[in-house]
């Protein structure tokens, strides 16, 4: 399928830079637009009214995961250089972007030592696409005690303000986030207030948690398909874990032909690995480990029966997963109508959509 297929007008796009806590809202405040796949209709909405489309029974599925400072200052010698964390591998190495002065040979075999930190070293191992490193820390276990103690943020196309990141955690995580790791925002559970997550189990929706730290796969470079055909994209690996009681909800909630409902991409490409290899209905089990699954028109769902995302760019590997979800055509339509309403915000502060 060719990748053009997956653009749109994007004049009419609003990417905020902050948190809509931090913009004077509730962050439950936002648009959302709904699509039925059962009656291809679409529907403009507002975020408050998602239990309306909740039905008693239902299993939402939510990322535990938030996000932490990217980036340290390395030094060879007397050069300083800046390293940005994007992601874990299953190897035990780790990508980063490197800012260097000029006269700094960024090389293969390459060792730097932290500025905030001289226990903490990175060797260079080899150079990967879209500018990117593979490294590896040393001792691993330091970098996130570093990164959480003397971490910036940076971002590439939506710069996030350094005092309100410091300032205000809160604002940049769901409210029901405990599990440090991402190097990006799990961004769709942003929306959930502590009010609608009340609302929603007063209406009989059970709740299970399910842990992926957010790594590469959210790089600009690696989720945007450069790539002709979609086919031939590749997304990076990125850590997961689902427990014994998440896996006992589904395989209940599947049993009693209950909904299942992943709130985010991170939770559908989760939810959608524990099956890979397995029969439609066979059961699921508790699992840790790495998923590089790249979803794409064609996949067999197994799990998911219900997707909340937010609003994705064209040409992304998130859009080509809703639309392998709702069917390209449909989720095309809706971004037609999304950026001829205008007023829409997208990316990871913006609005919503939900696939029923």
């Amino acid at each position: 399928m060719k990748t053009e297929e997956f653009d749109f007008n994007v004049e009419s796009r609003i990417m905020p830079h902050d948190p809509v806590e931090l913009r004077g809202k509730s962050r439950d405040s936002g648009r959302m637009i709904v699509l039925d796949r059962s009656t291809s209709k679409i529907e403009h909405t507002v975020f408050t009214s998602i239990c309306d489309y909740f039905r008693p029974g239902d299993l939402l599925v939510l990322n535990d995961s938030y996000m932490l400072s990217n980036t340290l200052w390395f030094k060879s010698g007397s050069d300083s250089t800046q390293l940005t964390v994007h992601g874990h591998e299953s190897d035990g190495a780790t990508i980063v972007d490197i800012k260097s002065p000029e006269q700094l040979s960024v090389k293969p075999g390459l060792v730097l030592k932290s500025t905030d930190d001289d226990r903490l070293t990175c060797s260079l191992i080899e150079a990967q696409p879209d500018h990117l490193w593979k490294v590896k820390f040393e001792p691993v276990e330091l970098l996130m005690a570093t990164l959480d103690q003397h971490g910036e943020r940076s971002d590439e196309t939506i710069p996030l303000n350094p005092k309100q990141w410091k300032s205000e955690p809160q604002a940049y995580r769901s409210v029901y986030a405990k599990a440090p790791g991402s190097l990006e925002i799990p961004s769709a559970g942003l929306h959930f207030s502590q009010e609608l997550l009340s609302q929603a189990a007063a209406k009989g929706v059970e709740m299970a948690f399910i842990t992926l730290h957010v790594g590469a796969t959210e790089v600009y470079t690696v989720r945007h398909i450069s790539a002709e055909e979609i086919e031939n994209h590749k997304v990076r690996s990125e850590y997961f874990e689902v427990g014994d009681k998440c896996a006992t909800q589904i395989n209940r909630a599947r049993a009693e032909g209950r909904r299942v409902i992943a709130v985010g991409t991170t939770v559908m490409r989760t939810l959608e690995s524990l099956t890979l290899n397995k029969e439609d209905k066979a059961p699921v089990e508790a699992q840790t480990g790495w998923t590089d699954l790249y979803i794409y028109p064609g996949f067999n769902f197994k799990i998911v029966d219900v997707l909340l995302t937010n609003l994705h760019r064209p040409r992304s590997s998130h859009i080509v997963l809703t639309a392998a979800f709702a069917g390209k055509d449909f989720v095309m339509r809706s971004y037609d109508e999304i950026t001829e309403n205008g007023g829409y915000e997208f990316d990871m502060f913006g609005d919503s959509m939900l696939i029923v």
